[in-house]
């Protein structure tokens, strides 16, 4: 299954998301400290590998999955595969960890045991998987017209453990706000250059 993303059909307003959605770094700073250091990461859903950059080092590089082919940036330091997380284009065993930030695990939405059973098989027994989603209980989320945050008892239920992080989403303009909060929520949106967002970070090894 594939989630239509617009991202590929509006690359301005992806690139607003992108420069404030957690402009802190916190999300990357906690990939960094639960990753291993080298090796090779699998990112699925990469969207246009904005998160696999900040992971790419010497001693580590990034493989970036992403189903939307007008996602894909090759100006980033990663390598692009087109694909999906239920079927992995990879052979068995081959990742020494995989991440997934606000992509495709969504379990409100659809099963994401194959996806989930798809990881198991192309990382290396005891690699990491980290999945990224909304915590909810925010001023980000409250806007909403509907309930964003993930499900954490699923995750939990599923053997991985939860980490909460504050962030914010902070905007370049008070305008850049508006564009895109109300682009998500409508007439319910609050723009304003900070908004205090909460980020439920899931991991199983």
């Amino acid at each position: 299954m594939v989630i239509p993303f617009y991202g590929a059909e509006n690359r301005e307003m992806f690139a607003i998301e992108r420069e404030a959605m957690d402009r802190p770094g916190r999300v990357v700073e906690a990939l960094e400290e639960i990753l291993p250091s080298s090796g090779v990461l699998l990112d699925i859903g990469a969207g246009d590998g904005f998160v696999g950059e900040q992971l790419t080092s010497e001693s580590r590089s990034v493989v970036a999955l992403e189903p939307a082919a007008g996602m894909v940036n090759t100006r980033r330091p990663v390598r692009w595969v087109l694909g999906v997380a239920q079927s992995l284009p990879f052979r068995d065993d081959v990742f020494d960890g995989a991440y997934s930030t606000w992509a495709y695990f969504f379990p409100g939405l659809h099963d994401v045991s194959q996806g989930l059973a798809e990881v198991v098989r192309v990382t290396k027994e005891g690699a990491p998987t980290v999945i990224v989603d909304n915590a909810g209980d925010d001023a980000f989320t409250a806007m909403a017209p509907h309930d964003i945050a993930t499900d954490l008892s699923f995750w939990t239920d599923a053997g991985f453990k939860v980490e909460m992080i504050d962030t914010a989403f902070v905007f370049s303009s008070i305008e850049d706000a508006r564009r895109l909060l109300t682009f998500y929520f409508g007439e319910h949106a609050k723009p304003a250059l900070r908004v205090e967002y909460r980020v439920a970070v899931m991991v199983r090894s």
